[in-house]
């Protein structure tokens, strides 16, 4: 009988430390996205970084490295995270950057109008952001101002301070 209620107990222990781990687990987590959120989404303004979603199967030792989802302006975002030490310190990276549109096809129009030495208007999309992954690329159309010639550009996203070069594509 002794032996049966001893048994039942440490079950019920096992069971218990089992439920404390892994609220602890899941603590840690939301602990972390919302930090995610503070920190990274004030690397942002003035877009706003929507809610963070990290994985639930994060192992939080030294070196582990893994990607947390979000949303700005309506497009996926990711941010990377790696744990620094074992009290789980950790440095995070932006994989995405925002352009403000406006401005970035503003910027490009200085610098394809000094390069060709003629004005023209850059149109890169109709959205107020791209939110592109670092090192990636899209296509821009230049238009002539006078006279309304067209040409495509390269435009390549360098970093995540938004760092921008462009290539003319020849047809």
């Amino acid at each position: 009988m002794l032996h049966s209620k001893a048994l039942k107990l440490l079950i019920m222990m096992l069971s218990l430390t089992a439920l404390v781990a892994g609220c602890s687990s899941g603590t840690d987590q939301t602990q972390l996205e919302r930090e995610l959120q503070d920190k990274a989404g004030s690397d942002l303004l003035p877009v706003e970084l929507g809610l963070v979603d990290c994985p639930e199967d994060v192992v939080y030792t030294p070196e582990s490295v893994f990607i947390c989802n979000s949303e700005v302006a309506g497009q996926y975002y990711e941010i990377q995270v790696r744990i620094i030490d074992e009290q789980r310190q950790y440095s995070y990276a932006h994989k995405h950057y925002p352009l403000q549109l406006v401005n970035t096809e503003a910027l490009l129009a200085d610098e394809v109008a000094y390069e060709v030495g003629f004005d023209v208007m850059i149109d890169c999309g109709d959205d107020e952001y791209l939110v592109a992954p670092i090192g990636s690329t899209f296509n821009c159309v230049v238009t002539r101002v006078e006279g309304g010639a067209q040409a495509t550009i390269e435009v390549r996203l360098e970093n995540a301070e938004g760092r921008i070069k462009w290539d003319l594509i020849r047809s």
